[in-house]
C-alpha cells in the first residue's frame, strides 16, 4: 500500500516537470484568479464598512408639531426610540433648533422674527441592518404614524446611490470572477490533456497490467492539485508585497480594515487546490471514464 501511494506521487511529480511550460502557465492563471478574488474580496468588505460609516451621518430628522411642550415632546421623542431598528437617537429643543437654523443661515431667528417658531423634533441613528433604503422607508413611515409627529425626513437619494455603488462593484466582481474561474479551469484541463497524450503508451500499459482508472487517475488529479497549490503560493506572496505597500502608502492617511491573514491564506490554498483539482478531473474525463 505504500509502495502505492510513493509510486503514485512519483508519477504525479514526473508527469508535472515534463509539462513544465502548461503547468506554469496553469498555475500562473490560478494565481492571477486568487489575487482577484481576493482584492474583490478585500474591496467589497472594505466598501460595505465604508458605506455604514457614510450613512449613518445621514439621520432620520424628525419634526414634532409646533404645540407641543417640552416634555410631550420627549414623550414623542422616546416613542420613536422605542422603534424596531432605531439605534439612538438626540433630541433638539427649541434652543437646538435656533442654532441649527444660525448655522445654516448666519441670522439668529428670535431676531427676524421677534420670537422662536422652530419645532422640537430629534435626529435618530438606524442599526447597520435597516442602513438601506428599503430599511429606512419602513421606520419613516412607522415614525410618521405616531402622533404629533410633523415630518420625518432623510438622505434617500444619496443612500441609495451608495447602495448602487456596492452593487455594481460586486456585480463587476462576481462576473470577472468567473469569467477567470472558468478561464482557469479550461487551462488546468488542457495541461492534463497534454500530460495524457504524452503518456498515453504507459496508460495502456497500465491497463494492460490490470490497473484500475482511478488508479490511473490519481496521478493526474495529483498534479492539477500541484498546480493549484503552486498559484495558491504564488497569490499569496502577491498579496503579501500588496499589504506591505498598501500598509507604507494608503493605510497612514486613510484607515482600512486589512483582512485576517490567517484567513487569505487558507482561502486561497482552498481556493488554489479546488481550482487545480476540478480542472485536472475535467481533463482526465474525457479520456478515462
Amino acid at each position: 500500500m505504500f509502495s502505492k501511494a510513493i509510486f503514485l506521487i512519483y508519477e504525479s511529480v514526473r508527469g508535472l516537470f515534463r509539462a513544465k511550460i502548461p503547468a506554469l502557465i496553469s498555475s500562473a492563471t490560478i494565481t492571477i484568479t486568487l489575487v482577484i478574488f481576493s482584492i474583490s474580496y478585500f474591496s467589497y468588505i472594505n466598501l460595505v464598512g465604508f458605506s455604514y460609516d457614510f450613512k449613518k451621518q445621514y439621520q432620520i430628522d424628525v419634526f414634532f408639531d409646533t404645540d407641543l411642550d417640552r416634555s410631550e415632546s420627549l414623550n414623542v421623542f422616546n416613542s420613536i426610540l422605542l422603534i424596531d431598528g432605531i439605534e439612538q437617537g438626540s433630541f433638539v429643543d427649541k434652543d437646538d433648533a435656533s442654532r441649527i437654523f444660525e448655522s445654516y443661515f448666519t441670522e439668529d431667528v428670535e431676531q427676524i422674527i421677534g420670537y422662536n417658531p422652530l419645532p422640537m423634533g430629534g435626529k435618530f441613528e438606524l442599526s447597520i441592518e435597516q442602513r438601506n433604503p428599503n430599511g429606512l422607508r419602513t421606520i419613516v413611515n412607522e415614525i410618521r404614524l405616531i402622533p404629533k409627529v410633523e415630518q420625518a425626513t432623510y438622505q434617500s437619494g444619496m443612500i441609495a446611490r451608495v447602495d448602487k455603488i456596492i452593487e455594481n462593484v460586486l456585480g463587476s466582481s462576481v462576473i470577472a470572477g468567473i469569467i477567470i474561474f472558468l478561464v482557469s479551469v479550461i487551462l488546468v484541463s488542457n495541461t492534463i490533456r497534454l500530460i495524457i497524450h504524452s503518456k498515453e503508451d504507459n496508460i495502456a500499459t497500465l491497463h494492460l497490467l490490470g490497473a484500475s482508472n482511478i488508479f490511473i487517475k490519481i496521478p493526474f488529479l495529483l498534479e492539477g492539485v500541484y498546480q493549484g497549490l503552486i498559484g495558491a503560493g504564488f497569490s499569496i506572496g502577491i498579496l503579501w508585497l500588496l499589504k506591505a505597500l498598501l500598509d507604507y502608502i494608503v493605510t497612514p492617511f486613510v484607515p482600512i480594515d486589512l483582512i485576517n491573514p490567517n484567513f487569505i491564506i487558507s482561502g486561497n490554498l482552498c481556493i488554489g487546490t479546488f481550482l487545480g483539482l476540478v480542472g485536472s478531473y475535467r481533463g482526465i474525463s474525457k479520456y478515462l471514464k
